[in-house]
């Protein structure tokens, strides 16, 4: 899915160790981000997240990105409450 935005910063992982959230961590964090893609000279950034994961999809809102695409998840022996992932971007 990260083909769907070429000249974007992907954001592979971004984790938050449960007892530091709520703390500004995640928003300091895609901060960098932002000041890292601005630097390289990208036009934006993206990242994908589970349909299932409501606190991350609400932090990359909150920060600035929007739904792009969606695909449907394709789990094999993989467990993931999820059905969908959700490609989320940012402009600069």
């Amino acid at each position: 899915m990260e083909n769907l935005a070429p000249g974007t910063w992907y954001i592979n992982v971004l984790a938050v160790r449960p007892q530091f959230r709520m703390q500004g961590l995640g928003t300091s964090l895609l901060g960098l981000a932002d000041e890292t893609a601005e630097a390289l000279g990208r036009r934006g950034l993206s990242v994908i997240v589970s349909d299932a994961n409501a606190g991350a999809r609400r932090l990359y809102e909150h920060c600035g990105y929007k739904e792009s695409a969606t695909r449907l998840m394709v789990k094999e022996n993989w467990t993931n409450d999820g059905q969908s992932w959700v490609l989320l971007t940012k402009d600069l």
